[in-house]
This record gives C-alpha cells, sequence and structure tokens, in this order.
C-alpha cells in the first residue's frame, strides 16, 4: 500500500505551494498515525514515543469524596461551602486537539533544488491535518509569517482543514526573500501564542527550519508541554549544511553575489557552524523531552512521513 500511495501522491515542487496538492495529500494521509511515531535513532532528539499530558478529560459533575478518589479531584470550594469533601468527575475526550504550528517566515523562502522549505513545510502541515481529521480529532493551525500571526480554530472539520491550506498558501505566497526586509518576529513569540490558544491535552506539531529555537524559547517550550504534547519537525535544506566544492552565485531576492565554495576552510568552517547550531536544537530538544524529526526538503514528503507515522510501520513494532 505504501508503495502505491508514494507513486500517486501528489509531487511538492518550487517556490511556492499550492492549493491542489495540498488538498490531495488527504488520501496519503488515511495511512498516518500521529500520535505514536517510530523515531530515527540518528540525528533524532531521542528514542521515546510521544507523551501526551493533560487530562484530556471535561468536567461532568461534582459528588461526595470516595475512598480511592484522586486527591488533586477534590473540589475544595464546594468541600468548603457544604463540610463534607467532594470531588469532581471528569468524563473522557474521544479526540484530542491537534494543532499545527507552521513557521512561514522568510528564512523558509530557501531551497536548493526540488522543493522550496516553506513548501515542503506546508505539504507537511497539510498532511498532518488530513491525518488528524482522519481519526475525528479537532484540527487547527497557527501559522506565522514575519510580522503576524494567524490563527485557525481546532474544529472537527474538513473546513478548518481547508481554512489552514487556504491561509498558509496565501501567507506563503507572500515570500520574496530568504531576508526579511524589516527583520521578522522571533520562534518565541509563535510558542507563547500557541500556549494562548492550546487546551490542556493538546497535540502540538512545530514545523519549521528550527534556524532560531534556540534558549531564548527554553521557558516558553517549559509552559507550553506542561500540559500539551509538542513535536518538532525540522526542516532542512541540504545545502545549509554542507557547501559544493565549487562556486556558487547566491541571491536574498534582490542582490546576487557570488561565494567562492572552491575554498576548502570555508566550506569546513561552514559545516562545523551549521552543525553546532543543529546540535544546540537538539539538546535543547532532549532537555524538554522533545520529538525531534528532520525532513529534507529535496525529497518527497510522503514517504519520508510514512516512515515515522505510517500505520504499518506502527504496526510492526508492536507485534512481538
Amino acid at each position: 500500500m505504501h508503495e502505491v500511495l508514494n507513486q500517486t501522491a501528489p509531487q511538492l515542487r518550487g517556490a511556492y505551494p499550492e492549493v491542489e496538492p495540498l488538498v490531495q495529500l488527504r488520501y496519503a494521509a488515511r495511512q498516518l498515525q500521529l500520535f505514536k511515531p517510530r523515531l530515527a535513532r540518528a540525528d533524532q532528539a531521542g528514542s521515546l514515543l510521544t507523551r501526551y499530558r493533560g487530562r484530556g478529560m471535561n468536567f461532568e459533575e461534582v459528588r461526595y469524596y470516595q475512598p480511592g478518589d484522586d486527591v488533586r479531584s477534590i473540589d475544595w470550594r464546594v468541600t468548603a461551602r457544604t463540610g463534607k469533601t467532594h470531588t469532581k468527575l471528569y468524563q473522557e475526550e474521544r479526540e484530542r486537539p491537534v494543532v499545527i504550528l507552521l513557521d512561514l517566515r522568510s528564512p523558509m523562502f530557501f531551497g536548493s533544488r526540488q522543493a522550496f522549505k516553506s513548501v515542503a513545510a506546508s505539504g507537511i502541515a497539510a498532511a498532518l491535518g488530513w491525518a488528524g481529521l482522519q481519526h475525528s480529532d479537532r484540527v487547527g493551525a497557527v501559522l506565522f509569517a514575519d510580522d503576524d500571526i494567524d490563527t485557525v480554530r481546532p474544529r472537527r472539520s474538513h473546513h478548518s482543514v481547508l481554512a489552514m491550506i487556504h491561509k498558509l498558501v496565501e501567507r506563503a505566497g507572500n515570500l520574496d526573500s530568504p531576508v526579511a526586509a524589516d527583520g521578522c518576529q522571533p520562534l518565541k513569540t509563535l510558542l507563547e501564542e500557541a500556549r494562548r490558544i492550546a487546551r490542556p491535552g493538546s497535540a502540538l506539531f512545530l514545523i519549521s527550519d528550527c534556524h532560531d529555537l534556540d534558549e531564548s524559547c527554553a521557558q516558553p517550550l517549559y509552559l507550553l508541554t506542561r500540559n500539551t504534547d509538542l513535536q518538532v519537525l525540522r526542516i532542512t535544506d541540504p545545502l545549509e549544511r554542507h557547501l559544493p566544492d565549487q562556486s556558487l552565485t547566491i541571491s536574498d531576492g534582490r542582490h546576487r553575489t557570488f561565494l567562492n565554495a572552491g575554498s576548502r576552510p570555508l566550506r569546513e568552517h561552514f559545516a562545523d557552524s551549521q552543525a553546532l547550531a543543529r546540535e544546540e536544537v537538539e539538546q535543547l530538544c532532549r532537555r524538554h523531552r522533545l520529538p525531534l524529526m528532520d525532513f529534507d526538503n529535496t525529497r518527497p514528503i510522503v514517504p519520508a512521513l510514512l516512515s515515522v507515522y505510517g500505520s504499518r510501520q506502527q504496526n510492526r513494532r508492536s507485534t512481538p
């Protein structure tokens, strides 16, 4: 089945995402299971399954406390008013809110071949949205631009996923340079906004190149992950890790310049600095016990998603 999907899945290419291929990803999304990703051990933050926090429960009623009840559920206001110990009862939620945090700032407008990072990230966001809806979860999104934030409130409706797709296509379509003319807001702002809208027990997927997922994000990450579950999906381009051994002409969309990449010391310095930056992100994720998955924007996204979230992989892992 995976081989058939790989052949029929839409190929995302170019500098800008389009609505039709993102809608077509709903077929491939049927094979995705979001809540127990298979983590490779190389270049990852850790070999752990996701751990969903918070009750994931809706309040139902208050009754007298009974031996064995969780003391954390005691309703102290009612207890004080009546003089008898009461406890709150909760009803388990049948769906979990899925919130996609999509980075569409200027640095995502880059790609050496196949597709820009913003295009690959948009495809992954759409696929995860369809997968959440397929499993009857409420799906929402926070779209992060250089100077603005768009929010799609979680709903259990295909209209919510379609609204996300149309908004991200619009946002990504406004990008014209990997360098923001007036700078861009930091990633910690996105994390703070996510904390504002995400209910306890929500599943959050951060899709970004993580270039500024650094110590400034430590406090927002800590607060966000106390009651929600966050996975980090890092979008990378091979050219951002290693320079080729020939000279390059590079552009920021406005100006062109010549880079003497034929210099071995330059290539080594570039590779070392990029490796250090990647390691800092991985250390931060390990410290907060966050799953970190890498996606190469030059490769088709459907096989990459199936290798991490594919239902067949889950069946294999559960087989003794």
